[in-house]
Protein backbone atom coordinates (compact mmCIF):
# COMPACT_ATOMS: atom_id res chain seq x y z
CA UNK A 1 0.00 0.00 0.00
CA UNK A 2 1.74 3.46 -1.11
CA UNK A 3 2.62 6.00 2.11
CA UNK A 4 -0.20 8.21 0.27
CA UNK A 5 -3.22 6.36 0.65
CA UNK A 6 -2.32 6.32 4.64
CA UNK A 7 -4.66 7.53 6.75
CA UNK A 8 -3.20 10.84 8.22
CA UNK A 9 -3.89 10.19 11.95
CA UNK A 10 -2.28 6.68 11.34
CA UNK A 11 0.44 8.21 9.25
CA UNK A 12 1.36 11.15 11.86
CA UNK A 13 0.90 8.47 14.86
CA UNK A 14 4.86 7.95 15.29
CA UNK A 15 5.37 11.71 16.07
CA UNK A 16 3.10 11.77 19.23
CA UNK A 17 4.17 8.65 20.34
CA UNK A 18 8.01 9.58 20.02
CA UNK A 19 7.00 12.73 22.40
CA UNK A 20 4.51 10.25 24.88
CA UNK A 21 8.05 7.81 24.91
CA UNK A 22 10.44 10.66 25.83
CA UNK A 23 8.45 12.15 28.52
CA UNK A 24 7.37 8.99 29.81
CA UNK A 25 10.97 8.09 30.16
CA UNK A 26 12.65 11.27 31.02
CA UNK A 27 10.44 12.26 33.76
CA UNK A 28 8.15 8.92 33.87
CA UNK A 29 4.94 11.45 33.31
CA UNK A 30 2.80 11.40 30.19
CA UNK A 31 1.77 15.14 29.58
CA UNK A 32 -1.98 16.21 29.28
CA UNK A 33 -1.57 18.34 26.54
CA UNK A 34 0.04 15.20 24.26
CA UNK A 35 -3.01 13.09 24.91
CA UNK A 36 -5.91 15.52 24.87
CA UNK A 37 -4.23 16.68 21.47
CA UNK A 38 -4.06 13.62 20.05
CA UNK A 39 -7.69 12.89 20.98
CA UNK A 40 -9.22 15.86 19.28
CA UNK A 41 -6.58 15.73 16.31
CA UNK A 42 -7.79 11.84 15.60
CA UNK A 43 -11.53 12.80 16.12
CA UNK A 44 -11.15 15.63 13.69
CA UNK A 45 -9.00 13.56 11.03
CA UNK A 46 -11.63 11.04 11.09
CA UNK A 47 -13.95 14.33 10.22
CA UNK A 48 -12.28 15.00 7.69
CA UNK A 49 -11.40 12.13 6.13
CA UNK A 50 -14.29 10.19 6.17
CA UNK A 51 -17.12 12.52 7.23
CA UNK A 52 -19.28 11.12 10.17
CA UNK A 53 -18.64 7.70 9.55
CA UNK A 54 -15.03 8.72 10.07
CA UNK A 55 -15.45 10.73 13.16
CA UNK A 56 -17.92 7.85 14.72
CA UNK A 57 -14.72 5.48 13.94
CA UNK A 58 -12.70 7.70 15.68
CA UNK A 59 -14.72 8.15 18.78
CA UNK A 60 -15.64 4.72 19.49
CA UNK A 61 -12.04 4.03 18.53
CA UNK A 62 -11.18 6.88 21.59
CA UNK A 63 -14.07 5.19 24.00
CA UNK A 64 -12.77 1.56 23.60
CA UNK A 65 -8.99 2.27 24.09
CA UNK A 66 -9.34 4.02 27.01
CA UNK A 67 -11.88 2.15 28.46
CA UNK A 68 -10.05 -0.95 28.08
CA UNK A 69 -7.63 0.28 30.09
CA UNK A 70 -9.76 2.78 32.86
CA UNK A 71 -10.40 -0.40 35.22
CA UNK A 72 -6.67 -1.00 35.34
CA UNK A 73 -6.04 2.26 36.28
CA UNK A 74 -8.63 2.79 38.79
CA UNK A 75 -7.32 -0.25 40.51
CA UNK A 76 -3.53 1.30 40.25
CA UNK A 77 -2.00 -1.01 37.79
CA UNK A 78 -1.75 1.96 35.63
CA UNK A 79 -1.43 5.53 35.81
CA UNK A 80 -3.84 7.95 34.16
CA UNK A 81 -1.55 9.43 31.42
CA UNK A 82 -1.40 5.60 30.15
CA UNK A 83 -5.20 5.52 30.00
CA UNK A 84 -5.51 8.49 27.86
CA UNK A 85 -2.80 7.71 26.06
CA UNK A 86 -4.58 4.63 24.81
CA UNK A 87 -7.45 6.63 24.13
CA UNK A 88 -5.70 9.02 22.15
CA UNK A 89 -3.91 6.08 19.98
CA UNK A 90 -7.76 4.66 19.75
CA UNK A 91 -8.77 7.97 18.49
CA UNK A 92 -6.06 8.19 15.34
CA UNK A 93 -5.93 4.54 14.37
CA UNK A 94 -10.59 4.77 14.82
CA UNK A 95 -12.50 1.26 15.54
CA UNK A 96 -11.36 -1.28 13.41
CA UNK A 97 -7.65 -1.03 14.14
CA UNK A 98 -8.07 -0.02 17.99
CA UNK A 99 -8.57 -3.49 19.09
CA UNK A 100 -5.17 -4.90 17.10
CA UNK A 101 -3.13 -1.95 18.88
CA UNK A 102 -4.81 -3.29 22.38
CA UNK A 103 -3.75 -6.90 21.81
CA UNK A 104 -0.09 -6.12 20.73
CA UNK A 105 -0.21 -3.18 23.40
CA UNK A 106 -0.51 -5.70 25.91
CA UNK A 107 1.96 -8.09 24.55
CA UNK A 108 4.41 -5.56 24.39
CA UNK A 109 3.66 -4.86 27.73
CA UNK A 110 4.16 -8.28 29.00
CA UNK A 111 7.37 -8.43 27.31
CA UNK A 112 8.45 -5.04 29.02
CA UNK A 113 7.34 -6.69 32.70
CA UNK A 114 9.48 -9.66 32.00
CA UNK A 115 12.63 -7.49 31.04
CA UNK A 116 11.85 -5.10 34.33
CA UNK A 117 11.98 -7.98 36.45
CA UNK A 118 14.96 -9.40 35.32
CA UNK A 119 17.24 -6.07 34.88
CA UNK A 120 15.67 -5.36 38.52
CA UNK A 121 17.00 -8.54 40.02
CA UNK A 122 13.20 -9.44 41.16
CA UNK A 123 12.00 -12.22 39.23
CA UNK A 124 11.71 -14.81 42.08
CA UNK A 125 10.08 -11.97 44.24
CA UNK A 126 7.48 -11.30 41.65
CA UNK A 127 6.61 -14.83 40.94
CA UNK A 128 6.00 -15.83 44.33
CA UNK A 129 3.84 -12.87 45.23
CA UNK A 130 1.92 -13.57 42.10
CA UNK A 131 1.57 -17.38 43.66
CA UNK A 132 0.54 -15.51 46.93
CA UNK A 133 -1.85 -13.46 44.86
CA UNK A 134 -3.92 -16.28 43.11
CA UNK A 135 -3.98 -18.13 46.62
CA UNK A 136 -5.28 -15.26 47.95
CA UNK A 137 -2.84 -14.29 50.31
CA UNK A 138 -0.65 -11.23 50.96
CA UNK A 139 2.85 -11.01 50.41
CA UNK A 140 4.76 -11.00 53.95
CA UNK A 141 5.66 -7.81 55.45
CA UNK A 142 9.28 -6.82 56.32
CA UNK A 143 10.42 -3.99 58.43
CA UNK A 144 12.15 -1.95 55.28
CA UNK A 145 8.87 0.81 55.99
CA UNK A 146 7.80 2.12 52.44
CA UNK A 147 9.58 1.32 49.69
CA UNK A 148 9.08 2.54 46.43
CA UNK A 149 9.08 -0.94 43.94
CA UNK A 150 10.26 -0.94 40.44
CA UNK A 151 7.17 0.02 37.72
CA UNK A 152 7.01 -0.38 33.84
CA UNK A 153 6.62 2.75 31.81
CA UNK A 154 3.98 1.29 29.90
CA UNK A 155 3.65 4.24 27.39
CA UNK A 156 6.41 2.21 25.72
CA UNK A 157 4.91 -0.69 25.55
CA UNK A 158 1.61 1.34 24.24
CA UNK A 159 3.95 3.45 21.29
CA UNK A 160 6.00 -0.41 20.45
CA UNK A 161 2.21 -2.32 20.19
CA UNK A 162 0.42 0.50 18.72
CA UNK A 163 3.11 0.87 15.71
CA UNK A 164 3.24 -2.53 15.16
CA UNK A 165 -0.26 -2.72 14.75
CA UNK A 166 -0.27 0.36 12.34
CA UNK A 167 2.60 -1.33 10.47
CA UNK A 168 0.65 -4.77 10.41
CA UNK A 169 -2.27 -3.61 9.07
CA UNK A 170 -1.00 -1.13 6.34
CA UNK A 171 2.06 -2.59 5.09
CA UNK A 172 1.60 -6.80 5.91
Amino acid sequence: MPISSLPLACLLLPVPLAFACYSEIRWRRIPNWLTFAMMVFGLGAGLLEGDWPGARDALVGLAVGGGVFLPFCLMGALGGGDMKLMAGVGAMVGWPLVLPALAQTCLAGGILAVVAMVWHGRVWSTLANVGRALLGSRAPRRGKGLRRLPTVPYGLAIAAGSLFAVFWRFFA
